[in-house]
Parts: structure tokens; C-alpha cells; sequence
């Protein structure tokens, strides 16, 4: 199903009996189908919805570089479009990010908040990333845009640092945007209760950063997966859901 919010065509799916109802978003370059072989696990206490977020899936690329904020107030539509009083909000990875920020933005919409994963916190610079980042600031302010040779070698210096650049195409700045905002003031605004869920060998997001959310997250509680990389729900399904399941 198709709805349009915030100026987008956005694609969703809504399958299960249950009387709660549970929002899941998934992570960058993923679409609805990352959750496919949690439906039959929860479909019958929940009603899941589940959406593809603009630029991923069926939903529309978006008519603008999105931030963060951006997207929050897409689902925060579609929460309202479909009616919903209280929900539960499952987000991985991207989709993480964009549940903090409609956590601290739009609290009285949500009932239970699960990270999965969940990207939010910006990675300290390294010295040499430093040096680089303030050499492409000087560049980027002293040299001329000539035959748009300036913006092409800007996108070059940002995928040999991001290896998300490399395929990101015309969601390059909307991923520029995303990586540069952190959301630690956000985590501080949280009061839903918060369950955060992580693998311990995530090299996306590594388990230290679940570790300062649990910290910043006043009602919160963590469970690390051992054994587990960045996508638990599909490594775990089964616990995942116990744990989905009996936190809401």
C-alpha cells in the first residue's frame, strides 16, 4: 500500500491480528522485506507495519537532501494517517536513528522504543580522519567549482571514508546529512521505555555505542547477543522476538 506523506510517496505494509501495534524500520540500503522472517513470529500479538523509508524500497526517493528530522516526521504522519493512538516502534540500524529522533520529537505517539543496532551517535574522529576532514574544508572554501570538478572530487574524498558514499548515488547528501548530525541531545530527551538490542561482534555499530545509549536513556535496558554482528533479527530471529514480545 501506497500513502503520501510529507510530500512522499511512501509504501508500507500491514500484516498480523494482534491487538499492539508495532512500527518496524529498517536500516540503510534495506527495505520492508529485512523483516520478512520476523512476520510469522509476531504477527498474531501484533499488528506490524512495516515501511519502506523515502529513498528505500517502493517509497519515493526524496524531493530534498532528508534530515534526520525528516524522516521522524514522515512516520509521525503515518502514525497519524493510520490512526493509531500509542505505538510500539522497532528501528535497526537508519531506521534506529530516525526512531530516537521521533522518540525526543513525538513521545506521546509511542508506547515501547527498540533499537536495534541503532546508528545515532557520531564515531570520534581518528587524528589522520581529522586532518583529512579539515583539508576537504579548506578545499571545499578556497577552490573554484570549475566544470563541477570541485563537487566531484568532494564525492570521491567522502566515499574513501564512508564506504556507504560509493553507492549511495542520489542519496549522497541525504547520507551527509544523516552522519553529521549526532543525536546524543536526542538520547538525553527519551523518557519511553527503551529497550536496546545489540550483537556483540556489530563492526558497524559497535557494541560501546549501545553501551552510551544505555547510559543516556534514563528507563532503558540492554541486551547484548553474543556471537551476534549488526543484524541480530536476522542472525537471532526467535530471541529477538522473545525479547520484542515480552518488553511490550
Amino acid at each position: 500500500m501506497y500513502l503520501n506523506l510529507n510530500n512522499q510517496s511512501i509504501y508500507f505494509q500491514k500484516v498480523g491480528t494482534g491487538k499492539k501495534p508495532l512500527i518496524m524500520l529498517h536500516g540503510w540500503k534495506n527495505d520492508v522485506t529485512s523483516f520478512y522472517n520476523l512476520i510469522d513470529l509476531l504477527k498474531d500479538e501484533f499488528t506490524l507495519y512495516l515501511i519502506d523509508l523515502p529513498g528505500f524500497g517502493r517509497s519515493e526517493l526524496p524531493k530534498k537532501p532528508f534530515t534526520v528530522l525528516d524522516y521522524a516526521k514522515v512516520v509521525n504522519e503515518f502514525i497519524d494517517s493510520e490512526k493509531l493512538a500509542k505505538v510500539n516502534l522497532f528501528g535497526h540500524s537508519l531506521g534506529g536513528r530516525v526512531s530516537i529522533k521521533l522518540a525526543a520529537h513525538y513521545p506521546d505517539k509511542l508506547s515501547r522504543l527498540i533499537l536495534e543496532a541503532s546508528a545515532g551517535i557520531r564515531p570520534a574522529q581518528d587524528p589522520p580522519k581529522k586532518i583529512l576532514y579539515l583539508f576537504a574544508k579548506i578545499f571545499h572554501y578556497t577552490v573554484p567549482n570549475l566544470f563541477n570538478l570541485k563537487e566531484v572530487l568532494r564525492q570521491k574524498f567522502y566515499s574513501s571514508l564512508e564506504s556507504d558514499y560509493l553507492t549511495a548515488g542520489a542519496m549522497t547528501e541525504t547520507l551527509t546529512n544523516l552522519l553529521n548530525e549526532d543525536l546524543i541531545p536526542d538520547l538525553k530527551k527519551i523518557t519511553t521505555e527503551t529497550l536496546l538490542i545489540w550483537g556483540e561482534d556489530d563492526q558497524a555499530v559497535p557494541v560501546k555505542y549501545a553501551k552510551q545509549m544505555y547510559g543516556l536513556i534514563k528507563n532503558s535496558r540492554l541486551e547484548i547477543f553474543d556471537n551476534v554482528g549488526h543484524f541480530p533479527h536476522l542472525e537471532k530471529p526467535e530471541r529477538v522476538v522473545n525479547y520484542v514480545a515480552d518488553f511490550c
